[in-house]
């Protein structure tokens, strides 16, 4: 046996749609530390290993410890006009008064936009402090909070939910999105956002897309179809759904040669996300986001349930 399948062997696991095999689609076994994907033959959806946490609440740690960026004001701007942008394009209406929860909203940049442009009522909240501490600081719009989502503890109910880039790090996406629909008003929307699996930069790039992979935090990419057959588990159907582009060039640094080869890379693999940008594909981006809605059948039935 080879090391990237004694590798496989060791830190495989089940998928979160239960199925167990798990077919070899990209590895490194050099640098830093070995990594593998695998693609679920079952559902599609790629998990990667090693597993980066076992259960939720580990996430508190894990997000308190590891080095956040730091957001320039520039950067704010362009970044939140960018994600309000995606928000309204599948569809989310916000309108004045709605109350608007953000699961893993870390600075508050689309929930602040949504807030201040369309008068909604806005609640984030988030493990990390650091960023729920720069939230409090610059945004005025909304209230936010720092710990883990526990929906048994909300008893208000949203007219929209947002969740961006956080399904991908959690243990269970099935349960994470039944607490989301569970806090949601009748008639409501939840937005989620997640690194796309079919992304057409990701079948270039492979195990050369660190920037999404994120090794030591995601846990699953998930391709249009598997989030929504995950969804449909969770009582949710997709209303809508498009991918798009996270393009930036990089910062150009040629003092030394690691300088060199990092900014050569930086630079191609630039290049190989436009290229893709340009060919188009409404599946095919490096970034999914979706409207989910509750099915009309579990809808009634939480409608019919006695209080």
């Amino acid at each position: 046996m080879n090391p990237i399948d004694q590798f496989v062997q060791r830190n495989r696991y089940p998928c979160w749609c239960g199925e167990a095999a798990g077919s070899l689609y990209c590895s490194q076994s050099f640098g830093r530390r070995p990594f593998a994907v695998l693609r679920c033959p079952s559902c599609g959806t790629l998990r990667i290993l090693p597993k980066a946490l076992s259960e939720s609440a580990d996430a508190v740690e894990l997000y308190n410890t590891y080095a956040a960026p730091r957001l320039s004001p520039e950067q704010v701007e362009r970044i939140a006009a960018r994600e309000l942008a995606r928000f309204l394009k599948v569809g989310c209406d916000p309108r004045p008064g709605m109350r608007v929860l953000d699961v893993g909203c870390g600075e508050g940049l689309l929930l602040e936009e949504v807030c201040r442009d369309f008068r909604c009522e806005g609640r984030g909240i988030d493990v990390d402090q650091r960023r729920i501490a720069a939230a409090r600081e610059c945004r005025t719009h909304a209230q936010f909070e720092c710990g883990l989502f526990e929906p048994g503890a909300i008893t208000e109910r949203f007219d929209l939910v947002i969740s961006q880039a956080v399904i991908e790090h959690v243990v269970d996406p099935v349960g994470f999105l039944v607490g989301l629909a569970s806090v949601l008003a009748p008639g409501g929307a939840l937005y989620v956002l997640t690194p796309n699996g079919a992304s057409r930069t990701f079948s270039i790039l492979r195990s050369w897309w660190r920037d999404l992979l994120s090794i030591d935090e995601h846990i699953y990419l998930f391709t249009p179809e598997s989030l929504a057959r995950c969804a449909g588990q969770a009582g949710l159907e997709v209303a809508a759904s498009d991918s798009g582009h996270d393009l930036a060039w990089p910062t150009i640094a040629l003092g030394s040669p690691r300088e060199v080869l990092i900014t050569g890379w930086a630079l191609y693999r630039e290049l190989v996300k436009r290229a893709c940008a340009l060919v188009g594909g409404s599946a095919r981006g490096d970034i999914l986001f979706a409207r989910l809605v509750v099915k009309p059948a579990a809808q009634s039935a939480v409608a019919s349930t006695p209080a």
